[in-house]
Protein backbone atom coordinates (compact mmCIF):
# COMPACT_ATOMS: atom_id res chain seq x y z
CA UNK A 1 0.00 0.00 0.00
CA UNK A 2 1.50 3.54 -0.98
CA UNK A 3 0.31 6.31 0.69
CA UNK A 4 0.70 9.84 -0.59
CA UNK A 5 1.38 12.54 2.15
CA UNK A 6 -1.00 15.45 1.09
CA UNK A 7 0.50 18.91 1.12
CA UNK A 8 -1.55 21.91 1.88
CA UNK A 9 -1.36 24.67 -0.61
CA UNK A 10 -1.86 28.56 0.35
CA UNK A 11 -4.92 29.50 -2.06
CA UNK A 12 -4.05 31.65 -4.67
CA UNK A 13 -5.40 35.00 -4.40
CA UNK A 14 -6.63 37.42 -7.32
CA UNK A 15 -3.65 39.98 -7.77
CA UNK A 16 -5.55 43.27 -8.50
CA UNK A 17 -3.61 46.12 -10.74
CA UNK A 18 -2.15 48.91 -8.97
CA UNK A 19 -3.29 52.45 -9.94
CA UNK A 20 -0.71 54.25 -11.67
CA UNK A 21 -2.44 57.64 -10.42
CA UNK A 22 -5.39 57.92 -8.05
CA UNK A 23 -8.33 59.89 -9.40
CA UNK A 24 -9.42 63.01 -7.72
CA UNK A 25 -12.30 65.27 -6.85
CA UNK A 26 -11.33 67.49 -9.42
CA UNK A 27 -10.78 64.55 -12.08
CA UNK A 28 -14.11 63.16 -11.47
CA UNK A 29 -15.62 66.19 -11.81
CA UNK A 30 -13.73 67.22 -15.11
CA UNK A 31 -14.99 64.07 -16.43
CA UNK A 32 -18.35 64.48 -15.82
CA UNK A 33 -18.31 67.90 -16.77
CA UNK A 34 -17.12 67.15 -20.19
CA UNK A 35 -19.59 63.50 -20.47
CA UNK A 36 -22.64 66.31 -20.07
CA UNK A 37 -21.37 68.52 -22.26
CA UNK A 38 -21.08 65.90 -24.87
CA UNK A 39 -24.41 64.96 -24.22
CA UNK A 40 -25.95 68.48 -24.48
CA UNK A 41 -25.03 68.54 -27.94
CA UNK A 42 -26.24 64.71 -29.00
CA UNK A 43 -29.81 66.25 -27.50
CA UNK A 44 -28.95 69.60 -29.39
CA UNK A 45 -27.82 67.87 -33.36
CA UNK A 46 -28.37 64.57 -33.14
CA UNK A 47 -25.04 63.08 -33.35
CA UNK A 48 -22.05 62.75 -30.97
CA UNK A 49 -18.94 64.84 -31.37
CA UNK A 50 -16.05 63.62 -33.02
CA UNK A 51 -12.95 65.05 -32.00
CA UNK A 52 -9.67 64.33 -34.09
Amino acid sequence: MIVKSFTQKKPIAAKRKKASKELTFADVRVAARGGEAAFDFYVENGRLPVSK
